[in-house]
């Protein structure tokens, strides 16, 4: 007996591209959310006729591979893929199907590709037993119809295919955001009066609907970013919902202890940074802010956070706005009791070497909250798939377009965004002393979240976080390099300050890396010291409650 799993849909791109794309081994990770990685001669070119590859696969608790020829290729109308299926471990073994066929079949209509594929494997004895037990054909199927949706996203998204621009560009400097800066400039009379930008601001961050008698430029704005892009992936966006569920905690201590010092080797936006943080009178507002940043996260992470006027589609919106106005107030002298009209006095941004918040800015900075984070994740060892990687690249991505990042700078996979932050960082990168003050106000947060008598062993602790995630130089950036060594001694101190109690925390780290604990028990008591104050301040800060049950650890 035969299990058959058939997947059709419709693709606009001509079947020569779908074909050579969808037979070229080195894009299957990418697109299925069950392929760990593939073995090849030459991955990224399309396969040939009597070419082998070996794939390797993981479908719930069954881990294998299958060892693939090409039986047949007709290009760009068919091609079929036979051969054995092994496991990997004693029960994928005894699970295993011995035999698998892959068949794509393509035609052209009206201009576009219908394009079929058809997997089929025998069931039968122990194997249709124990697969029928775990439930291995439903997740197959899934499986299954996740990379065809997905395949059909990645090959219709436009920034997918062609050149790619220069991101390392002196000319992004100079580009910032015309859409958010016009809808921010009209709610500011010529006399420079902010009560209007303040009120609708203000109404934002409350969760207000926004006045239906909004001037035009600001009402263009609302339209354009109340949608996602129509290339946003559905399969993508909700996989990087459930990477946030089971390791959105981590992804909390990655921003801090990884993404932050990051940002701040920027020169530009370290000194823009540290003007806005000297502007806050209350040393409570450097807490704010951050948590204001993880915030933003967990609405754009969170499920449902970027459906139409979800929670996360807002927080982008917001944030966009914020940097225009952060923007408008570095460049203009306007009389107002705004704490942001500090940062005009005495013409403290030269504009002749670029916009404040510009294109190359954002785009290094949103590769902080994807990349940075996914690389912080692989040293602690969280096990993503390369779909997975994908994904989460993928939903910031989205993000990107939203605040007004041009959709062509975008990195077009995961390893693409690995290359452009090391290009981004190496040509502009460099040390100031504004990184310095930005580094120490974050040592002072981080210390401030443990009792005073176990402050010193916490910055020890610290050090040991973020020497795990930073390079030397990025560390030596922010002057983390006088942190004191870390020690065992200053560890046990410090988790004998406090109970770790969760059972899922306590299971989460069996057999981590010592960092990836010692991160995770930093978040849970920024989420328990922050959480309930700002619910109390704003509903718009609340951890919802199926996440806040499921990461706090400490008690």
């Amino acid at each position: 007996m035969l299990h058959n799993t058939v997947v059709s849909a419709t693709i606009a791109r001509p079947p020569d591209e779908v074909f050579d794309w969808v037979t070229t081994p080195g894009t299957w990770p990418q697109c299925s959310p069950i392929t760990l990685s593939v073995e090849s001669d030459e991955p990224w070119r399309p396969l040939r006729e009597g070419d082998h590859c070996r794939e390797h696969v993981r479908v719930l608790a069954w881990r294998g591979h299958f060892d693939l020829k090409v039986e047949v290729l007709e290009r760009p109308f068919r091609c079929v893929l036979s051969g054995a299926v092994a496991g990997d471990s004693v029960l994928s073994r005894l699970a295993v199907h011995e035999h698998a066929r892959i068949e794509y079949t393509l035609s052209e209509e009206n201009g576009a590709t219908r394009i079929t594929r058809a997997l089929s494997y025998p069931i039968e004895g122990v194997a249709a037993l124990i697969g029928e037990l775990v439930g291995f054909a439903p997740a197959l199927d899934k499986a299954c119809e996740v990379m065809m949706e997905t395949m059909v996203s990645m090959l219709e998204n436009p920034f997918l295919h062609g050149p790619q621009p220069d991101v390392t560009g002196e000319w992004l400097l100079h580009e910032a955001d015309p859409l958010g800066d016009d809808a921010v400039a009209c709610l500011v009379p010529a006399s420079g009066e902010c009560e209007s930008l303040e009120s609708f601001l203000g109404g934002l961050y409350r969760g207000d609907p926004p006045p239906n008698d909004v001037p035009e430029p600001m009402r263009q704005f609302l339209e354009a970013t109340s949608a996602l892009p129509s290339w946003a992936c559905k399969p993508y966006i909700d996989e990087a919902s459930k990477i946030f569920l089971e390791w959105g905690l981590l992804s909390v201590a990655a921003h801090i202890c990884g993404s932050l010092p990051e940002t701040y080797e920027m020169p530009r936006t370290a000194k823009l940074l540290n003007l806005t943080r000297q502007l806050d009178r209350d040393p409570t507002h450097a807490d704010r802010r951050l948590w204001f940043t993880v915030r933003m996260c967990f609405d754009v992470l969170n499920e449902g956070g970027l459906t139409a006027s979800g929670r996360g589609v807002v927080a982008l919106q917001r944030l966009r706005l914020l940097h225009s106005t952060v923007r408008m107030f570095v460049q203009r002298r306007l009389e107002t009791p705004h704490r942001l009209s500090g940062l005009a006095s005495g013409g403290l941004w030269d504009t002749e070497n670029g916009q404040p918040i510009n294109q190359l800015e954002l785009l290094h900075t949103l590769m902080t909250f994807s990349h940075v984070v996914l690389r912080s994740f692989d040293v602690w060892k969280c096990g993503l798939t390369p779909y997975q990687h994908e994904a989460y690249i993928h939903i910031w991505n989205i993000a990107g377009a939203m605040l007004g990042i041009r959709p062509e700078l975008l990195p077009r996979s995961a390893a693409d965004a690995a290359r452009m932050f090391e290009e981004i960082k190496g040509r502009y990168g460099a040390a100031t002393p504004e990184a310095v003050k930005l580094g120490g106000a974050l040592v002072d947060f981080w210390t401030g979240l443990f009792p005073e008598a176990a402050r010193t062993e916490a910055m020890k602790l610290m050090q040991y976080v973020v020497s795990t995630l930073l390079s030397p130089e990025t560390a030596k950036i922010n002057g983390f390099d006088e942190l004191p060594a870390f020690s065992r001694e200053a560890a046990d101190i410090v988790y004998g300050c406090v109970k770790v109690g969760d059972r899922i925390c306590r299971e989460a780290f069996a057999d981590a890396p010592a960092s990836r604990e010692a991160a995770a028990l930093i978040v849970s008591l920024l989420i328990r010291k922050f959480s309930d104050p700002y619910e109390q301040d704003s509903g718009m800060f609340d951890i919802p409650d199926m996440l806040y049950e499921r990461w706090v650890g400490v008690t």
